[in-house]
């Protein structure tokens, strides 16, 4: 019988895992042999999301965050889960009503665990700058019975309409992230109304960006959501004071939980800089270039 060949790592890197190196006092709980496997060598065979939550747990948490009663209350009881996490870079949940169909899915959230690095220096950080960051690549919830109507639009992006559950999915995520010893929760949002539902609690990381985001939002305060989503989908946002056209600004939302990145998005200088720029930005929806867009699309 051929011996057991025992994996070896070199200490240096061992020591550096985030798993191993939080600091003292920390409440997140030891992380368990297939959770080092995952961040060690990304191997994951025992399809547990990020090595550490199989479907028991996952349901324990789903209910802790509300989400299973705000399903059911809603007419999906008892949803399927299916796990799929043997990418480490696409950690995917879904819960289905019933049969595991497109038709059919409650809730579709890819998830990523990186290193994150400031593309350009942000107040006190800089490029060489680095945090534990749970990443949402994705995140769906929608219901499979539900239907658009005048009152409640079909958005960006959307297939069905929404399930109102984002602050219980928010709820879930900062639960994986304290366990997990992450630094926040981030995310790139692709359209203005993501960003809006996003910022109950999420703060750009740039302030800047953050001031601007607020500014959009204050001028288009009359405009009905999924009507000033569109029109800024579209490429008809324009700054009042140059008439130039604003495509929308990709950058990083945050959910900050602990530590300097916690720190800055409170500190003073983030609101003045925020601030600033909230004063200094004004918007406004070109509507004639909407209806030439919309008039050009509808063109056979």
């Amino acid at each position: 019988m051929p011996p057991k060949i025992i994996p070896r790592f070199e200490l240096r890197r061992l020591f550096g895992l985030p798993l191993l190196s939080v600091g003292e006092g920390d409440s997140a709980p030891a992380p368990l042999e297939s959770e080092l496997l995952f961040d060690l060598t990304g191997e994951n065979p025992e399809n547990r999301l990020f090595g550490r939550f199989g479907p028991g747990e996952l349901r324990e948490r789903l209910a802790a965050s509300g989400l299973l009663a705000g399903l059911s209350e809603r007419g999906y009881p008892d949803p399927v889960l299916r796990l799929s996490c043997a990418d480490p870079t696409d950690q995917r949940i879904c819960l289905y009503a019933g049969e595991e169909t497109r038709d059919r899915l409650l809730l579709e959230a890819r998830l990523q665990l990186v290193p994150f690095h400031p593309r350009r220096p942000i107040g006190p950080f800089t490029e060489d700058s680095s945090f534990r960051m749970l990443v949402i690549h994705w995140l769906v919830l929608s219901s499979p019975d539900g239907t658009f109507t005048v009152d409640r639009p079909r958005l960006p992006g959307q297939e069905k309409p929404g399930l109102g559950l984002l602050n219980p999915t928010i709820a879930l995520l900062k639960a994986f992230s304290y366990e997990l010893s992450v630094d926040g929760v981030l995310d790139v949002p692709d359209h203005f109304h993501t960003a809006l539902f996003y910022s109950r609690a999420f703060r750009y990381l740039d302030p800047e960006a953050e001031g601007r985001f607020l500014a959009i939002a204050r001028d288009l305060s009359g405009v009905p959501l999924a009507l000033a989503s569109h029109a800024i989908r579209e490429g008809c946002l324009v700054d009042r004071r140059t008439g130039a056209s604003i495509s929308w600004p990709a950058a990083e939302q945050v959910l900050a939980l602990r530590g300097p990145l916690r720190r800055f998005l409170r500190s003073p200088a983030y609101r003045e800089a925020r601030n600033r720029a909230l004063a200094d930005h004004r918007f406004v929806v070109n509507w004639d270039l909407y209806r030439e867009n919309l008039a050009h699309r509808d063109r056979p």
